[in-house]
């Protein structure tokens, strides 16, 4: 046996041979797999609990102190193990199944929680109040995320959508698809996302397609300088956020993220296709020149 699995097997097998049984009543010791977990643990008051985080668990500031246990992709098993959790959250994802499958063998309880959509979110928010014990704070914060949507939406009522396309890499063209808490956000913002129909969550797509759906604006979410968007389409001359100037960037993580912060990113994205129309809060944009 190689000394990794000779770990492993240590780990889960314990002293004793069987799993320790969970402790009775709301979990003391949790991990948490998820960025977007990780903030609604914080928001919900529970923060202090969390003993170990994934390496992109970077919101609140205050998690830098919590010990990390492997990548949102690939956790680690023996990391997670290691300090003692009596809950771990995770994340559905194709990297990470077997090693949360390892983990729940181990005899540790397990809460899967999705984040693809608003209505994931409005399942896990509770989901993991009631894994935590404090339901009521679950419910706050679900009435607090709804009516601040809510109001960007009441905000922006007057306004004509116009027609946006967001990108979030640049080489290959990977653009906001349907079905997704990144195209319902446009929508809240004031925009029609032109690919909603492309086929896929993050579909990549041609110069072609840009200049066929003819957006209005287009907002730069991805990597790279803030040249890289205005210099891919500089060309596409017939596309009206080329030609009238309006490519933003967008620089606010909680845009791709199913967790308190989503009305924040609801307004940045309006500020984004709207701009003046709502004032930033706390969120940046770089609007081009002039």
């Amino acid at each position: 046996m190689s000394r990794h699995a000779l770990v492993l097997a240590l780990l889960v097998a314990g002293c004793g041979g069987a799993p320790t049984p969970p402790p009775a009543g709301p979990p003391a010791r949790v991990v948490s797999l998820a960025p977007s977990a990780t903030e609604i643990v914080y928001a919900l008051g529970a923060g202090a609990r969390l003993v170990g985080v994934c390496g992109q668990c970077d919101r609140p500031a205050e998690v830098a102190q919590v010990p990390r246990v492997g990548g949102y992709l690939a956790p680690s098993v023996e990391a997670t193990l290691a300090v003692r959790p009596d809950l771990v959250i995770a994340v559905p994802s194709p990297g990470n199944r077997e090693a949360v499958r390892a983990i729940e063998r181990a005899g540790v309880r397990v809460l899967v929680v999705r984040d693809r959509t608003l209505g994931d979110l409005w399942d896990s928010i509770p989901a993991l109040a009631g894994a935590l014990g404090i339901p009521e704070a679950g419910d706050g914060l679900v009435t607090d995320l709804r009516q601040r949507l809510d109001g960007v939406r009441a905000r922006l009522a007057g306004v004509t959508p116009r027609r946006v396309l967001v990108v979030v890499d640049h080489n290959p063209l990977v653009v906001v698809g349907g079905g997704t808490l990144q195209d319902e956000l446009i929508t809240i913002a004031g925009g029609t996302n032109v690919v909603r129909d492309v086929g896929s969550a993050w579909p990549t797509i041609t110069l072609e397609l840009v200049v066929a759906r003819a957006p209005e604006v287009i907002v730069d979410a991805g990597m790279g300088d803030e040249g890289s968007a205005r210099g891919l389409f500089a060309g596409l001359t017939t596309v009206p956020a080329v030609r009238d100037g309006r490519i933003v960037r967008l620089r606010d993580d909680a845009f791709f993220r199913a967790g308190p912060r989503v009305a924040d990113a609801a307004v940045a994205l309006a500020d984004a296709i709207h701009p003046g129309v709502l004032a930033p809060e706390g969120a940046s944009r770089e609007a081009p020149p002039g």
